[in-house]
């Protein structure tokens, strides 16, 4: 018995139906969905962390953690009066804004205070490594240097300390805990450089999630400050990573609505003056708008939260996802007797096909490892899929009845360029061919790939000019790179530390950076608190030489005796880390990732780095890790970049073959000459231009080889219906090229350059596809000369 043929048994009111309630669960769910936090910002939201090892992502993530929510404002002035005036000023409109949980102008005293007090009962245990060495080397110097500094004119604010601390060891170990000295006016930190005087605020956003309204609010306030400043005579800096946040949040949102508008007027255009109709408008509109939707909602519930740079991509789904209603109103001018059913039957297979080629492009972008093209990803299939379904499901319906009464005008012009622009390839394809061959080649030829993961971001100048200024005055700020350090308890990770700190101590003095934090520099283990102790009564206290400086300072032998009695009692005192760190600031803190699982780790903070080279050489301690992000990301990159490119041919391989069983293996491969030619074309483009070549490109080549498979099967089936094809291939491109073209208008380098590479790969994939079907065209000329 033979089976219907599946439209025959088609019921345009039951799929209209099911398309009907399909749409009202994703409205459902995107009501729930869509009200919650659910669209993220942050850069580092789009890396991945799966191919990290999970110690090295939790010490990177602990490392990102302040500096994702610090921002540093110095307000600047002829003099330093004038500067801590601007700088009380800005403090209260900061903390009017409401948009920081701590806001430091005066750095608090009594913060020290209480260090100092908590700490002090541990005064012998505690030695900075200068003044061991100093101890073990010649007691004597440390002395001298005491002497010289009461003798100088800061040694009023040492003598305060005298009594209880007359070997002043605490106050050298308590004046280490800031590697860089800072100068301090009125409990204000000034920085100086030249003629002018600059005070500095350290701010913390209440929410590290930097959420788009905040990061908006933010930007105006750093605008409406700087210009108040500005007014009242002064200067002001502004940097940090939310600011770079801010600014890539700006643009994609820029960028969603150039390309959003921007798609959206063009289609709106093409379609009126095509089909002069208000319905073929309305129902691309909901083909478009539905696809949007729906991949709004469901990526939002599959990942949590959306990126704002998806967006931008999903922003061009627009001109992709109007394909299909365009395909299937094009096939309206293909017959006098045109119907719905009858025109779902004739493309049905070719928009089938073509929506297979996309899905297969898109999963491509789904396999790699980075969040952001993975919800590219889905967000893409999911448009385009539910696109094709409202196409599928209920135009034929709300289609019933319509007819044009025109033959538009654009229907002419593509139907004469499909006609002759084949034959006049086919007449001048000897030198047409070697021009190809020689342009490919060339391009090719020099072809650079680029891996550099800051490529994602684009600030502008004066944004990075500003940050490299503040770096200069405010050398605090620790950088990216950052070392792990790692022992099996706490007294190992304390010695595998300890050699690191003397080897970058070593790079410190031949200026490979300008300091450094780590936390074993500020907390000696057990072991290390009984050897201090012991170097202090060898070399100070036994041999008589404190009692003799104190006697010289004038000490009385009471005095004299209580200090040595006080000494004798500490003998037995240990300081914890967990005391330690109790005392510690947040910066200090955020060195110690704990101990788990049968291993100590912290992080050391590099600040200033001016040789990186010498410090990746510092790998080869024991229990040591060079963690560099930036580096490691754009290794990943290139080493993705490479299997993308696997991933292509792959995708290449699957096409041909489902091509070659459904139509042939001689027609397989006329049809996927199409997207071949627009894939060599895109990357000999990227060549000659110099544009970037990483892997987003290559994901973009999945996408015009879906593209160019789409094409080159419309035109293969087009049978009779060639005018009608080149009409619909015809528009679909230009709706496509608005779409992507805008992409290519980006300020970020890696969104320009996948629109770039898109473009012109459908730019060639248009000029291709019409060539299939050269010999019926032939023929038929040869018929109408007859």
């Amino acid at each position: 018995m033979n089976k219907k043929p599946i439209l025959n048994v088609y019921h345009p009111k039951l799929t209209a139906g099911l398309w009907l309630v399909g749409m009202l669960v994703i409205c459902v769910l995107g009501s729930q969905a869509l009200t919650k936090d659910w669209l993220e910002t942050s850069f580092l939201a789009l890396l991945p962390t799966s191919e990290q090892q999970p110690e090295i992502a939790k010490a990177t993530q602990q490392h990102n953690q302040l500096l994702n929510r610090k921002v540093i404002w110095l307000a600047g002035a002829a003099t330093s009066q004038e500067a801590i005036n601007h700088a009380q000023k800005l403090k209260q409109q900061l903390e009017q804004s409401q948009l920081f949980n701590k806001v430091v102008l005066e750095f608090p005293q009594q913060q020290y205070i209480k260090q100092y007090q908590q700490l002090f009962p541990y005064r012998y245990q505690l030695l900075d490594a200068q003044t061991q060495a100093i101890l073990a080397a010649n007691p004597e110097e440390l002395i001298k240097q005491n002497l010289e500094i009461l003798n100088s004119p800061i040694g009023q604010m040492q003598a305060a300390s005298l009594e209880s601390d007359p070997s002043l060891i605490f106050s050298r170990y308590f004046s280490a805990q800031n590697p860089i000295k800072l100068n301090l006016e009125q409990g204000i930190v000034v920085l100086s450089e030249q003629h002018r005087f600059w005070a500095l605020l350290l701010t913390d956003l209440q929410d590290e999630r930097l959420q788009l309204d905040k990061l908006e609010t933010l930007s105006s306030l750093v605008n409406s400050a700087t210009e108040q400043v500005k007014a009242a005579g002064g200067e002001l800096l502004v940097s940090g990573m939310p600011l770079f946040t801010a600014h890539g949040a700006e643009s994609a949102k820029q960028e969603i609505s150039t390309v959003g508008i921007g798609s959206s007027l063009g289609i709106i255009v093409l379609l009126w003056a095509t089909f002069r109709s208000v319905r073929p408008l309305l129902l691309s509109s909901l083909a478009i708008g539905s696809g949007l939707l729906a991949a709004l909602v469901i990526c939002v519930l599959f990942f949590g939260k959306i990126h704002i740079l998806t967006l931008v991509f999903g922003a061009s789904l627009i001109g992709v996802a109007d394909d299909y209603a365009q395909h299937f109103l094009c096939d309206s001018f293909g017959e006098k007797d045109w119907n719905p059913r009858k025109g779902l039957k004739f493309i049905l297979p070719g928009l089938t096909l073509g929506l297979a080629s996309n899905l297969l492009s898109y999963a491509g972008l789904g396999f790699s490892p980075f969040p952001g093209l993975q919800e590219v990803a889905l967000f893409s299939a999911m448009g385009l899929l539910v696109a094709w379904l409202t196409v599928v499901l209920l135009f034929p319906l709300l289609l019933t009845g319509f007819t044009f009464d025109h033959e538009p005008g654009i229907l002419k012009l593509t139907t004469y360029w499909e006609q002759h622009w084949p034959l006049w390839v086919n007449k001048n394809r000897r030198w047409l061919g070697l021009m190809l061959a020689v342009f490919i080649a060339g391009g090719l030829w020099i072809l650079t790939p680029q891996d550099d993961v800051r490529l994602l971001q684009s600030p502008p100048a004066e944004l990075l000019r500003t940050a490299d200024k503040i770096r200069q005055l405010f050398p605090m700020s620790p950088d990216n790179p950052f070392f792990l350090v790692s022992g099996k308890d706490q007294t190992e990770w304390h010695q595998n530390e300890q050699r690191l700190l003397e080897r970058l101590d070593a790079l410190k003095q031949q200026k490979a950076l300008t300091a450094y934090e780590g936390l074993s520099g500020y907390w000696p283990d057990a072991d290390q608190q009984q050897q201090n102790y012991r170097l202090l009564k060898r070399n100070l206290y036994d041999s008589g030489l404190l009692e003799r400086y104190m006697t010289d300072l004038g000490f009385d032998r009471t005095a004299v005796k209580s200090e040595y009695k006080q000494f004798a009692a500490a003998e037995r005192n240990t300081l914890t880390l967990p005391e330690w760190l109790a005392t510690a600031d947040e910066t200090k803190k955020q060195l110690w990732l704990g101990c788990d699982s049968g291993r100590c780790q912290s992080t050391v903070a590099l600040i200033g780095i001016n040789n990186a080279g010498a410090l990746t050489a510092l790998q080869d301690l024991p229990g040591v890790v060079w963690v560099d992000q930036v580096e490691s990301i754009s290794s990943l990159f290139a080493r993705y970049r490479i299997r993308a490119s696997g991933l292509l041919a792959i995708a290449f391989c699957l096409a041909s073959l489902g091509l070659g069983f459904k139509f042939g293996w001689r027609n397989s491969v006329t049809i996927m000459s199409v997207p071949v030619a627009a894939l060599a074309v895109s990357l000999a483009m990227l060549g000659w231009f110099g544009q970037l070549f990483s892997l987003f490109n290559l994901f973009a080549l999945l996408l015009v080889l879906g593209i160019g498979v789409d094409y080159g099967l419309f035109f293969f089936m087009a049978g009779d219906r060639r005018a009608s094809t080149s009409l619909g291939v015809t528009l679909s491109a230009l709706t496509t090229l608005l779409a992507f073209g805008l992409l290519a208008t980006s300020s970020t380098e890696i969104v320009h350059a996948f629109g770039f590479t898109v473009t012109v790969g459908i730019v060639t994939a248009l000029l291709c596809a019409p060539l299939i079907g050269l010999k019926d065209i032939q023929s038929s000329n040869t018929m109408e000369r007859r």
